[in-house]
């Protein structure tokens, strides 16, 4: 059933929080998730040094388990990678072990991140990076998606988790589809900052309309070349395109930097009319009569 070691020999199973398999001895840690179809554990093997935490799924539905055991094997003939650490039986159902990440979901942290334009690019192009690297079959990418497992490290890049309700698993998804929910995350990562007017927002939302995108590496092609266009742009072309885009901001501050200088020119032509003086020259004059030890203007 499966990879090369799918039918692994376990000994000693403790349905409560334990499972023996091979050198591993993967102590449940806490249960993450737990539906019709499936478990998912964290776990930690006792007998490893320094006991490493993983992730268990363990497929109690036998449809699923054969969908399942279907999609890792194509998506490892196509990519030449396995996308779990080891597979193997517990009695009637089949268990997949991955490394363990902890949560720091997209969807509860990116908002805070996204402080400019820049980052959310960034954030972008780092979850399309982790699309493109994974080796999951199209219908777990997939869900990566829709369950909210994707999730963004504080330097902005991107790692996804494996703690699957593969209830809702569906067999037909492709690598089309999964481009299109990318591209739609995405999107609304760009839409988290509308102070700025995009290219890459704008070219995203434009082709997820006409439904042009089926690679990653479509998607991936359009917005690094928005990206870089940014970046290649000159100084002075920056400047304009900033006092463009800042344009009422700039207006204000001129306008309020232009009713103080009209201000201060009233009040001091108001003291010349009525002392004959500017009022700024008393503050200032006795500190320019005075250079060194000389005296200017002394009667």
């Amino acid at each position: 059933m499966g990879s090369s070691n799918a039918a692994t020999a376990i000994n000693d199973c403790d349905r409560e929080n334990v499972v023996r398999v091979d050198d591993m001895m993967l102590k449940c840690v806490s249960v993450i998730l737990e539906t019709e179809a499936n478990t998912v554990w964290s776990c930690r093997d006792m007998q490893a040094i320094g006991q490493p935490y993983y992730t268990l799924l363990i497929v109690t539905d036998r449809e699923i388990a054969r969908v399942l055991v279907s999609a890792f094997a194509a998506s490892e003939k196509e990519t030449g990678e396995r996308a779990y650490l080891r597979s193997f039986l517990w009695g009637e159902d089949i268990c997949y072990l991955f490394p363990y990440r902890r949560e720091r979901r997209l969807a509860d942290f990116a908002a805070g991140q996204i402080t400019n334009p820049t980052i959310s690019e960034e954030i972008c192009v780092n979850i399309l990076l982790a699309c493109m690297e994974s080796s999951l079959p199209y219908p777990l990418l997939f869900l990566e998606f829709e369950q909210e497992l994707v999730h963004v490290e504080k330097d902005n890049s991107v790692y996804l988790t494996t703690d699957f309700d593969v209830s809702k698993l569906d067999a037909s998804i492709d690598e089309s589809d999964c481009v299109v929910r990318c591209a739609r995350t995405m999107l609304d990562i760009l839409n988290m900052n509308r102070k700025k007017r995009l290219k890459s927002r704008k070219l995203l939302s434009r082709k997820i309309e006409r439904q042009a995108y089926a690679r990653f590496s479509e998607v991936y092609h359009d917005i690094k070349l928005t990206v870089l266009a940014e970046k290649k742009m000159s100084i002075l072309r920056r400047f304009f395109k900033f006092c463009g885009v800042h344009r009422d901001r700039i207006f204000r501050i001129i306008l309020v930097l232009s009713v103080i200088c009209f201000v201060l020119a009233l009040v001091m032509l108001i003291s010349y009319l009525i002392f004959g003086d500017f009022g700024l020259g008393k503050i200032f004059g006795h500190s320019l009569n005075t250079i060194g030890t000389e005296r200017l203007n002394v009667k």
